[in-house]
């Protein structure tokens, strides 16, 4: 109220100031037209009437827009304040929703914060999309890079590096992610190898115990080998569980895949999505592989900058690297439990390369992060992540599907870029 009071005490003050200097020349208009019009005979009375009814006209319309701005700058002050609040809550981790409730949008805010989206890039059918691109070599990052940026500048491709971290804030806590994505952390399994170590061990202490035994009772030569594997087969097991612990993971996994038909489906989801992520990040393609029983890409860990060659080059040689440039790499490492959370509810725990390069980053990060910071910014990989997946969510359909099948990169590329009608080719659709 009494911010209103002195607003208005202003604007009365400055419309004041602007009417004096007109009201003065007002009057001293009137004064010399009503002697010429003695002079030469005119009707004062008339005149005079219509000079005041147009002065009076003027003094309401200066009136009327001193108030006008004034209103005007107030609202732009109520809008900047609710975008402060709105700013402020998200920091804290409110849902978006209660955000909503408490400090709605409306009015100048609303359009504040309104975004301009470009218009989408028309959808090419699959067929005559897979035929523009052509042949991608993967393995080399900038070529691969510089290819499909220049298809994209045709407005071929819409996906492709569609997604900017440049403004992102790399942060996020717990609250934050359960009210995005519905997701609890352990969900994700990030620090399980794949498979259950210890009942591993325990059937390799039972597999030795019996070789052991059946080493006294069949004797000879093979008796001999028995025994040494008994005794080896336990040590083996413990050594390399210790310094690769992803290379039994594989082994297994590989066993689960061709007998549990669920276990298949959750892997092809998980590697879908990693591809699905890594390629709306812009990240380059190291390998592609499409053997059985599903389709599998491995990415470069930074994308180049494209500015030049020496630039790129001084770039991937570094040891340290801002949050911003390995942003896309650590969005992509976290992808498939993510995806898996989204479909199963649970990860299976068998993304320990990926999750081990997303450590590997997260140490290379400069300014070196803190174990607290380090949590928060995999908490904010999650949600972005999640975000890539749900606003592709057709995409993604239609890419399990390719990489069951096991299409050629092109092809899984023109499945997600074209406007979902089949992939055609010469013996029919695939």
């Amino acid at each position: 109220m009494i911010r209103t009071a002195v607003l208005g005490s202003l604007v009365a003050n400055s419309a004041i100031a602007f009417h004096a200097p007109v009201t003065a020349s007002r009057h001293s208009f009137v004064s010399r037209f009503s002697s010429n019009s003695d002079t030469f005979g005119a009707g004062k009375s008339d005149v005079s009437k219509e000079v005041e009814k147009v002065s009076e006209t003027v003094d309401y319309n200066v009136k009327a827009d001193g108030y006008a701005d004034e209103a005007a700058r107030l609202r732009q002050e109520a809008a900047e304040m609710e975008i402060a609040l709105r700013d402020e809550a998200r920091a804290k981790g409110l849902p978006e929703e209660m955000i909503n409730k408490i400090v709605p949008v409306r009015g100048v805010a609303a359009k504040k914060t309104e975004k301009v989206e470009p218009e989408p890039i028309k959808k090419l059918r699959t067929t005559e999309l897979r035929s523009k691109l052509g042949y991608l070599n993967t393995g080399d990052a900038v070529r691969m890079v510089s290819e499909l940026d220049r298809i994209k500048s045709k407005e071929i491709l819409s996906l492709w590096n569609a997604k900017d971290f440049s403004g992102e804030q790399f942060a996020a806590n717990n609250v934050q992610v359960k009210s995005k994505t519905g997701i609890d952390i352990p969900q994700l399994r990030l620090d399980d190898a794949g498979f259950e170590y210890q009942k591993v061990f325990g059937l390799a202490l039972l597999f030795a115990t019996t070789a052991g035994l059946g080493a006294s009772f069949v004797g000879g030569q093979l008796g001999f080998l028995l025994g040494y594997a008994s005794a080896l087969f336990p040590i083996l097991l413990v050594g390399v569980g210790s310094i690769a612990p992803t290379l039994i993971a594989d082994i297994l996994n590989s066993i689960k895949y061709a007998t549990d038909e669920k276990e298949r489906e959750k892997n092809v989801h998980k590697n879908a999505a990693k591809f699905l992520v890594g390629y709306v990040a812009g990240l380059p393609l190291s390998s592609f592989s499409t053997s059985k029983p599903s389709n599998k890409a491995t990415f470069f860990q930074l994308r180049p900058s494209g500015r030049s060659e020496a630039e790129d080059k001084a770039m991937f040689s570094s040891k340290k690297f801002p949050l911003k440039d390995i942003a896309r790499s650590s969005v992509t490492s976290i992808a498939g439990p993510v995806g898996e959370c989204m479909a199963y509810g649970e990860a299976s725990g068998s993304s320990g390369n990926d999750i081990n390069i997303l450590y590997d980053l997260i140490n290379a990060a400069d300014p070196p992060l803190k174990q607290d910071a380090a949590q928060n910014y995999i908490r904010w990989c999650v949600i972005a992540s999640y975000d890539i997946l749900k606003q592709y969510d057709a995409e993604l359909k239609r890419l399990n599907k390719a990489f069951a099948e096991g299409y050629p990169l092109e092809e899984c590329i023109a499945i997600i870029e074209g406007d979902g009608s089949p992939l055609m080719s010469e013996g029919g659709v695939v």
